[in-house]
This record gives structure tokens, sequence and C-alpha cells, in this order.
């Protein structure tokens, strides 16, 4: 696997003056405006669409019949969802994808926009197709199964993601998801690489894994669950200490920071000064979709206000707990400020 040279890290790309904010305190004020205390934008390049969830109503699911439940609809898409989480925690987001030129495509930028993502890099494909998840949910609202269709997210090739390497080499961390192609992950990769520019790997999938692995190596943040942790290591984590053992074993690949994620059962770290656990905020849970994308984007949101790791992956677990508890995939309520008041109850 190829290894990448980092020219900087999280600290050297943060403005000297960026706001500290203590995690047991209240989220910061808007303040007045002085832009010397703006935080770099968070540039994230991946897929986008809509989504299409049904969840089962029944005490049982019957396999092979229809079930009765309730259908949902809304925008989603990984790089999308993440996007939207780190504009509604305050944090300045520009959103790299590309969508069809249709109906749908403009409903899935409009709502982006309107979430406060700075859209201006949003591809329109001409007689494409839109993004789109379908995801069957169990009546506890777990996952049981997901198709996605993504294939307009080639679309995004190497030359697209030069053309905006201006956007990308000013970045405070740049973060793609596997749904792009192999070359683009790359391209992206030398840009940043020669900038000193941060950059997070969201696996996505179990099917995508083999995608990122050679860029992987040498990232600022990865964020694998149990399951792509496994696959990639080749080991079963089934206690706490094997999945230490594993965020350690990711440390080997010279990643900066690894935040493995073990749904109830919270997350551990690991970074250069160490590792450590953190517990879930137990909740019910309404729908597991798009917790992962609010996990990584506290995490990222934490890290750009320079929190220390373990109060970053906090963030994360409080932001994820919140889209646990709501049926959006990206909870059209969330803020800085209320991630906060669930991170102390």
């Amino acid at each position: 696997m190829e290894r990448w040279k980092r020219l900087a890290g999280w600290e050297s790309l943060l403005p000297a003056n960026a706001e500290m904010i203590p995690i047991t305190g209240t989220a910061p004020d808007d303040g007045d405006g002085d832009e010397g205390m703006a935080l770099p934008t968070v540039v994230v390049i991946g897929a986008a669409g809509f989504d299409i969830k049904g969840r089962v109503t029944g005490d049982r699911v019957f396999e092979g019949s229809s079930n009765a439940g309730v259908l949902t609809m809304g925008v989603g898409g990984v790089a999308r969802n993440i996007a939207e989480n780190l504009a509604r925690l305050d944090i300045p987001t520009t959103l790299i994808t590309a969508v069809a030129d249709d109906m749908l495509g403009d409903m899935v930028v409009r709502r982006t926009r309107e979430a406060g993502v700075d859209t201006a890099r949003v591809m329109s494909v001409p007689g494409g197709r839109t993004g789109a998840y379908l995801g069957l949910l169990a009546p506890e609202g777990d996952l049981l199964m997901g198709i996605d269709d993504m294939g307009v997210v080639r679309h995004i090739t190497p030359r697209i993601v030069r053309g905006a390497r201006h956007i990308l080499r000013r970045a405070g961390i740049v973060v793609m998801d596997a749904n792009l192609p192999v070359q683009t992950i790359r391209a992206v990769r030398r840009i940043c690489g020669v900038a000193g520019v941060p950059v997070c790997i969201e696996p996505v999938s179990l099917p995508l894994i083999d995608r990122i692995l050679p860029s992987v190596p040498g990232s600022a943040l990865f964020t694998p669950n149990v399951a792509e942790a496994e696959a990639i290591l080749s080991c079963a984590i089934t206690t706490l200490e094997e999945a230490q053992a594993a965020a350690l074993a990711f440390r080997e690949w010279e990643i900066d920071i690894v935040v493995l994620t073990l749904g109830g059962g919270g997350a551990v770290y690991a970074t250069s000064a160490g590792s450590g656990h953190v517990p879930a905020i137990q909740t019910e849970i309404a729908d597991e979709s798009g917790a992962g994308a609010a996990m990584t984007a506290g995490i990222i949101c934490g890290l750009m206000h320079r929190f220390p790791i373990d109060e970053a992956v906090a963030l994360g677990a409080s932001a994820a707990s919140l889209t646990l508890l709501s049926p959006e995939t990206v909870r059209s309520d969330i803020s800085l400020e209320k991630v906060y008041e669930h991170l102390v109850v």
C-alpha cells in the first residue's frame, strides 16, 4: 500500500485564534462576526441522492412476503449527510458531488443548500440518474438491508477535482466517501498531500472497502465500524480489548487518528498520544440510518475546534445518539447547542 506524506497536521491549518470550546460548557454564540475567528472550510466529496426507507411496523418480519410498515423519503448520500451535519453544527462546509439534471437532483441540491452547505461545486449530469438509496428497517429501527444506486458519482473524475484544487488546498480538512472512483480518491490525496491538507476517508460499506484501501495509509482520520475493520484487518472483533487492538493496528498504517465505532458500545480511538474508549449515549432507536455520518461530522467539528480527541469523539457520539432518536437521516433540528445539551444529560 502506498504511503502518503503529510506536510502539515490539524493545528497548523487552523487559525491561531480559533475559538476553543469547553466540552462541558455551552455551545458558542455567533459572536460579533469577526472574520479572524472563522474556521477554515471542510470540503466533503462523494455521494448525494435521495433515500427511500421502509420500517416494518409489525412484531416480526416476514421474508418473501409483503410487510406492513411506514415508508419515508428524503435526501441522503454519505458525503452529503456528513456535509449537512457539519453545516448544521456551524462548520463552514463545501460539498463536491454529482446529481442528474432532473427534479430529484434539483431537490437534493436545494435541500442541501438550505441546510447551509455551499453547493456551488455540485455537478449536474445531463441524462444521468440521481443517486438513490433504499433501506429496509426492522421494527426496532435496525437496518436489515440497504441497496444503493450511486453510479452518478463516477462523473466526479480526477479532472473535476483538479479543477477544484484551489478549494481543496485551502480546506481545513477534506472528507471523501468510498463511493468515489479509485482514481479520483488518489487524485485528491495527491492534491492534499502537496498542500498539507488533512484527509478523512469514510468507508461507507463493506462492498466498497477494496476501493479505499490503497489510500487509507497516511490519512488524518479514519472511521471504520466493526464489520469494516474486521474485513480490512482479517480479524474478529467481539470485545472492547479486541476493538482497541484493532484501532492500534490501524495506527501502524500511519493514520493520525483512528476511530473505530462499536454501535451501542460507543467507540474506541487511537492516536500517537494513546488510545481510549468513549461509551455510547444509550437511547431508543427510531432509525439507525445516518448515525455514522453524524458521528463523523461531530468528531470533525470537535477537531476543528481543537478539542482533545476523547472530547471530539464524545461530541460525535452525542450527534449520533440524537440522530438515532429521529426518523430523519440528518436531523433538520440538529445544532451544536442540542449536541451539547444531549452530551451532558
